[in-house]
């Protein structure tokens, strides 16, 4: 019957969050739908004693966690530079954006720990309440988005909702295993440290992806310790669960160094233009073969060095010498063929493969480190 009522509860939260966020736009009625449901479940099923004793434990880890989170971030600041956040000291924005909007989290956390501990044995509840928190972050933040663009929806998915959703597990991680006050701690810290701190790391859209996801890793990895010597049986599983993820992640990743190093015969690089739409864009990845340019034929598409950039163009016309080939090339999107020719030595290979969407962090982390002196 709890169980039962808890669904009914979470459907009428996500009810209220659709409709005063995307029918009647109003943060007020959305955030006082949010507490008043929230008041009802403490009502209702009231507030179980908490007596875990590894609590205490898990707020210290959680606050270093965020420390050297605040503290990692601000230092590559000094490299990438800063932005002012939108602090304003007026009545409204004290109120409204600081002082209810922390109400809210603070009711949001209380009752994912009534939903834990009143369906102790069951994760579904607290899966459906998560999902439903993590939905209305994301759809908070949806607006300044254009998801019929490619790199937008890409920007949006690794920026918003892979953070949103990497978020809200954590907490209910911590609630489940140690207790509310840890997530608390984590959804206020996250929440008002860019609207109380005058100046915010200006990261670009690579490092904060990672940033933000990282986060969630560090606090699991370092609170999961806390309950490993519950159950010996259990712990084994575990590991072998994670040896199952590790291994072909391990395995994955080994293959994109060794792809992008480019110690191998085939090399991966990101594509910086649209210049050969509609084959590939900006933002997907290329993987080209060494090759000997004898071998290179009127049609392929080749990488080559020119300029201190690398280029992916079709060739058009080859013009073979005593000594020498020289390969005219041209953009599959662009009107006119390029304005040099590629010498043999500039040559790299020959393109074999393309992965979409693959190459946008490489692009990001060049904007923010580099500018943007991306491949085409």
């Amino acid at each position: 019957m709890k169980k039962l009522e808890i669904y009914v509860l979470e459907c009428l939260l996500f009810i209220s969050m659709i409709v005063f966020n995307r029918v009647i736009p109003n943060p007020y009625l959305l955030n006082l739908s949010i507490i008043l449901i929230s008041i009802y479940f403490i009502v209702r099923f009231g507030i179980m004693k908490d007596n875990n004793y590894t609590q205490k434990i898990a707020i210290r880890m959680v606050i270093s966690c965020i420390l050297v989170y605040l503290i990692t971030i601000y230092l590559i600041g000094i490299l990438t530079g800063f932005h002012e956040s939108i602090v304003s000291w007026n009545r409204d924005y004290i109120v409204r954006i600081l002082g209810l909007g922390s109400i809210v989290i603070l009711f949001e956390e209380v009752v994912r720990y009534i939903i834990c501990r009143n369906t102790p044995h069951q994760k579904a509840p607290i899966i459906v309440y998560s999902a439903i928190l993590a939905i209305l972050n994301i759809i908070l933040e949806i607006n300044g988005y254009d998801l019929s663009d490619h790199e937008s929806l890409f920007v949006f998915l690794t920026t918003v909702v892979l953070p949103a959703i990497s978020r809200e597990a954590i907490c209910s991680y911590l609630t489940y295993k140690i207790s509310y006050k840890p997530s608390m701690i984590v959804k206020l810290s996250l929440y008002l440290y860019e609207l109380v701190l005058p100046i915010i790391p200006d990261l670009g859209n690579y490092l904060y992806a990672v940033a933000n996801l990282a986060l969630p890793y560090a606090i699991y990895f370092c609170t999961s310790k806390l309950n490993h010597y519950k159950d010996k049986q259990l712990e084994y599983q575990k590991q072998t669960i994670r040896r199952l993820f590790y291994v072909p992640t391990l395995v994955v990743l080994g293959i994109l160094v060794i792809l992008v190093s480019g110690i191998s015969s085939h090399t991966m690089i990101a594509i910086g233009s649209n210049s050969m739409n509609p084959s590939y864009s900006r933002g997907d990845a290329v993987i080209y073969q060494k090759t000997s340019p004898d071998k290179i034929q009127v049609g392929e598409v080749i990488a080559f060095y020119k300029e201190g950039r690398i280029v992916t163009h079709r060739v058009i016309q080859i013009a073979k010498m005593d000594h020498s080939i020289k390969f005219q090339t041209k953009g599959d999107a662009n009107n006119t063929p390029d304005a040099f020719q590629v010498e043999e030595k500039e040559v790299l290979g020959i393109v074999k493969y393309t992965i979409k969407y693959v190459g946008y962090p490489t692009l990001w982390l060049n904007d923010t480190l580099k500018g943007k002196e991306n491949n085409e």
